[in-house]
Order: C-alpha cells, then sequence, then structure tokens
C-alpha cells in the first residue's frame, strides 16, 4: 500500500494567484485598513456636509421671512408717511388742532422792493408775519414780502 502524500497537503498547498493569511497580512491589509478608514471618514464628512446644508437652508427660510416681513412695513411706513404728509391733512391739522387760518385777501399785503435790506429792516419793524421770498428776473433780483395779520 502507498499513500499519496498530496491528500494531506491540499489544505496547505497554494495555487498561483490565491490569496492566503500570509499575502494578506503582508501588503494589502494595511491598505484595506487605509481604505476602510477613508470611506468611514468620508461617510461621517457627508452626514455633517447634509446636517450643515439643511441648517443652513432652515436659517435661509427664515431669514427671507424676515426679510417679508420688513419688506411689508417698509410699504406701510410708506404709505403712512405719504397720509401723514398730504396737504390736505396738513392743512386740517393746522386749521383744527393748531386753530391756525388763511389771511384773508384784505389782510395781505405784498410789498416790491429792490433791497433785501429793506426787507429784513421791514420784517423786523412788522413782526414775525412777513414772508420773503427772491427771484431772478430779466433785469436783476426782485424781492417780494407777503405781509399779514
Amino acid at each position: 500500500m502507498s499513500i499519496d502524500v498530496s491528500e494531506f497537503k491540499d489544505e496547505t498547498i497554494v495555487e498561483e494567484g490565491q490569496v492566503t493569511v500570509d499575502s494578506v497580512i503582508n501588503w494589502q491589509l494595511p491598505v484595506l485598513a487605509v481604505l476602510f478608514v477613508s470611506v468611514v471618514f468620508v461617510a461621517i464628512k457627508t452626514v455633517v456636509h447634509r446636517h450643515e446644508s439643511r441648517t443652513a437652508y432652515v436659517k435661509l427660510q427664515k431669514l427671507e421671512k424676515e426679510r417679508d416681513k420688513l419688506a411689508a412695513q417698509w410699504s406701510r411706513l410708506k404709505l403712512e408717511q405719504a397720509v401723514t404728509l398730504n396737504q390736505v391733512r396738513v392743512e386740517q391739522y393746522a386749521r383744527w388742532d393748531l386753530d391756525m387760518k388763511m389771511p384773508k385777501a384784505s389782510e395781505k399785503r405784498i410789498i416790491q422792493e429792490t433791497s433785501k435790506v429793506d426787507l429784513l429792516a421791514l420784517k423786523e419793524r412788522v413782526g414775525e408775519n412777513v414772508k420773503v421770498s427772491s427771484s431772478l428776473g430779466d433785469v436783476g433780483e426782485s424781492t417780494k414780502a407777503v405781509l399779514g395779520n
């Protein structure tokens, strides 16, 4: 009887190209470890990036809502300002609250002078109820004063 040794050594015989534990330990295990760590690192970075992106988007939405509220408030304030500065409203306020009135035609006096010094002297003499206006004409400057009681 003859014993074939190859039958017992089948488990330990390595064919060419076959990966064994010894060959993996030599150089492929460190490469696999680096690749595994890299994949885990990229996965964590992706999760962190998505979280930051969602947080930034939520903040953007809040800021856009605040911008819209401020734009609406700005429009309301501009409208309120336009209503408040309306000529009719100002005149009503002057008449009712301040008890002011427009002078009658008989109470108005128009004086045309050529010298501003004379008008200023007239204003001092008559009181604060003098309106002085100047305009440039063809010949020169003419100054008017409107007196009201």
